[in-house]
């Protein structure tokens, strides 16, 4: 038995009980299992005793403190259950190779990392102390481990994706941006959302079909002419060597997908894939049996009853999947780190092209409006009278809805990221700080008007919305709030030029 889900649960229970006194007793209840049988576990899979490793986590939760806070050395010892000051320098020092009194002058480092899938807690990045015993799972084989046989590998240990996850008092739902951000997770690579959504364009987006309503409008892939062009913009973004096997582009076969899908994995790196489970959108493969015949991973839409009729689980939670290949786009390969990365000017240009940018015409022969055209469409289409009306067909009133949905994610997601990587860039640069701040202040402002749509229609989906949205008084509030941010928008242009043009 591999006993990944009770080391998770070991690791869960301690973090959580972190400056406490840990009864075991409680813990055996959660697994049910001895706590004989527990250290043995946790010793075999890690390498590492159980009581060792709690000390990391207290030293590693406590060097966060000394960096963070104004707490003296004393009271840091005490909170965190150490006897005395004098047990505690010893812990310190025997993990970090210097006392805890020296720790703030040694340029050490602390902040977050991944212990097991979901979760991040405090980590010394640097110990500089060859002696010392690492701080976190990951370096001791836990989460990087994988499961190799002569026709399967499995990864364990990829962060799981899904929607809805907070971040900066905003939730994620741009799933390729999602999914890169966990492989880089896995792969040791820390790379904020933000910057993710703002390097391949997501961010800046708005997308509306000439042609009315589409739900394909929001696909990440319809943000420039070129389908493949956010892909590639994120992977030179974060300095990845890829590779990008698309079946509409070139004619691959199944045999190049998993020739790729193997040599990844047998390497040690996740695959990013668009579809497997669900739509076209991006997903993980963690793994393969069978020489590829059955997939493993995470998929955002593996959970929906839907979509998840033809799969079944792993006891990591990784959907397991043997009809892959006629729901599968693309694969994408992420490589060794490279010594060039996209340059902050190229970003702010291609988010100006984006938000300036009033039609495209895209390989599968679409024609999406962009920018102000896109805001104007959206509008139009909302004040029409047909689209939401007792008289308008069910069917027709949900795709309406949610097409509506998915034009408000752009705005809502987007430009509230867009701001924060915006807001970023003003403070790392003083020439272009003010700059910065008012377009910051603009996208935060258009991302605003869609937090009161959903104040006016009680969310984005479900029958109460739809019924909400059908009253003439609401619709008409919405297409106000449409123009208004349209009009937030057009302000963020300006000042985005500006920066580009004073930003060195």
């Amino acid at each position: 038995m591999d006993y990944y889900v009770e080391i998770c649960s070991i690791i869960v229970f301690i973090e959580q009980r972190v400056k406490q006194k840990l009864e075991f007793t409680e813990l055996e209840k959660t697994l049910n299992f001895s706590y004989r049988h527990i250290r043995g576990i946790f010793k075999n899979r890690t390498r590492m005793s159980l009581s060792h490793y709690i000390t990391t986590r207290k030293i590693a939760n406590c060097a966060l403190e000394i960096l963070s806070t104004s707490k003296s050395l004393t009271t840091i010892a005490y909170e965190y259950g150490f006897e005395s000051y004098d047990t505690f320098t010893r812990a310190f020092k025997r993990v970090t190779g210097i006392r805890p009194s020296e720790f703030k002058k040694s340029g050490l480092l602390c902040g977050r990392k991944i212990l097991c899938s979901g979760v991040y807690a405090p980590a010394i990045l640097n110990t500089g102390n060859p002696n010392s015993d690492p701080q976190y799972i990951t370096e001791v084989g836990f989460m990087n481990k994988s499961l190799k046989t002569q026709d399967s590998c499995i990864l364990y240990g990829v962060p799981k994706v899904h929607y809805g996850r907070r971040v900066d008092d905003c939730l994620e739902f741009t799933p390729f941006p999602m999914c890169l951000q966990a492989v880089l997770d896995y792969m040791g690579q820390n790379v904020h959302y933000s910057y993710l959504m703002a390097a391949s364009g997501a961010s800046f987006r708005l997308r509306w079909n000439v042609k009315g309503w589409d739900l394909s409008a929001v696909d990440i892939k319809n943000i420039y002419e070129n389908q493949l062009t956010p892909f590639e913009l994120a992977f030179k973004a974060v300095g990845r060597e890829f590779k990008i096997l698309d079946k509409k582009t070139c004619k691959f076969q199944k045999e190049d997908f998993i020739d790729l899908i193997k040599s990844e994995i047998d390497e040690g790196r996740p695959v990013i894939a668009l579809g497997v489970v669900g739509p076209p959108e991006a997903s993980i493969i963690t793994g393969y049996r069978d020489n590829c015949n059955t997939l493993l991973g995470w998929s955002l839409f593996q959970d929906n009853m839907e979509f998840a009729k033809d799969i079944s689980f792993d006891e990591t939670g990784y959907f397991i999947c043997n009809n892959w290949w006629e729901n599968t786009e693309a694969v994408m390969a992420i490589g060794e780190e490279i010594t060039s990365m996209t340059s902050v000017k190229e970003i702010l240009e291609n988010a100006y092209y984006l938000m300036t940018t009033d039609t495209i015409h895209t390989g599968e022969g679409n024609t999406y409006f962009g920018s102000q055209k896109a805001y104007s469409a959206w509008a139009e289409a909302m004040s029409d009278e047909s689209n939401f009306s007792d008289k308008t067909q069910l069917s027709q009133l949900m795709e309406h809805m949610m097409c509506f949905g998915d034009a408000a994610a752009m705005v809502g997601e987007g430009r509230s990221y867009a701001a924060g990587y915006i807001n970023w860039l003003g403070e790392t640069n003083p020439e272009v700080s003010r700059e910065c701040k008012k377009c910051a202040n603009s996208l935060r402002a258009a991302a605003d008007c869609v937090t009161e749509m959903e104040k006016i229609l009680g969310g984005f989906g479900g029958e109460e919305v739809l019924n909400n949205i059908l009253k003439r008084e609401n619709s008409d509030k919405i297409v106000s709030l449409i123009k208004e941010a349209q009009n937030h928008e057009a302000k963020a242009c300006e000042e985005l030029k500006n920066i580009i043009l004073k930003h060195r």
